[in-house]
């Protein structure tokens, strides 16, 4: 149950901070974003470094919630809230980090995501920086391209 209101805050949240008319801007890095995330669940959690549990949910459920709620609407806001200045990027990758940090200890405090193989939340917030950057630089690298050459 914990996941569905998850699922339910981000959306709200979404549904607030997005500027929904800019739906296409970061399009592509969300489901590269998702898609990736889905790929490591399926890859690395059952027999990795965390898993998630969640009585309601069975399997890989929670993973799907989190894929089709924080990660494509926290994707968004991180790219549309954007700052142009490097430092600024800097911090507001930061700040993401953390706020992905603060979900995931929750869910570690509710007993709802459980580590392995000496995996702890400083690794996770460690991989959460790693991740909003390869995001920034895919959005970069490969959105703003597509842009230029009016793919849409």
């Amino acid at each position: 149950m914990v996941f569905l209101k998850w699922w339910l805050v981000w959306w709200v949240i979404g549904l607030v901070l997005i500027d929904w008319s800019q739906w296409q801007k970061g399009y592509a890095t969300v489901l590269a974003g998702v898609v990736g995330s889905f790929f490591l669940d399926t890859a690395f959690v059952y027999k990795g470094f965390w898993k998630y549990h969640d009585p309601m949910l069975p399997g890989l459920w929670p993973n799907i919630t989190l894929n089709l709620g924080l990660y494509p609407i926290g994707t968004w806001i991180f790219l549309q809230k954007l700052p142009r200045r490097f430092w600024c990027q800097a911090v507001w990758v930061l700040i993401g980090a953390s706020i992905l940090i603060a979900v995931e200890f929750h869910l570690l405090s509710t007993g709802r995501i459980r580590y392995d193989h000496g995996w702890h939340i400083g690794y996770s917030w460690v991989a959460n920086v790693v991740l909003l950057v390869l995001l920034l630089l895919h959005y970069r690298l490969v959105e703003k391209r597509l842009c230029r050459i009016g793919r849409y």
